[in-house]
């Protein structure tokens, strides 16, 4: 979780939600990485993502919304290192 709370803090440039998706924009190239760890630290209610070169798509599990996820992303990415 650290790992991802770092590369969020640092690469997610904005957070948009629509239905069940959420859309990360990261800076150029960055897309990519902070894709593998959203996929490998096996987020609660995240099933996949796809990612190109600045921009990443979050697929929600049936029945979360992407506001809800949207709001966790952030929170995760707000919180100190502990």
């Amino acid at each position: 979780e650290e790992q991802l709370r770092h590369v969020l803090q640092e690469f997610a440039l904005a957070m948009v939600a629509s239905g069940n998706l959420v859309v990360v924009r990261t800076p150029p190239g960055a897309a990519n990485a902070v894709a593998q760890v959203l996929d490998r630290v096996e987020v609660p209610d995240v099933i996949g993502t796809v990612a190109g070169d600045d921009t990443i798509l979050v697929v929600a599990r049936e029945g979360v919304r992407g506001r809800t996820l949207q709001r966790r992303l952030e929170a995760l990415a707000r919180r100190e290192a502990g």
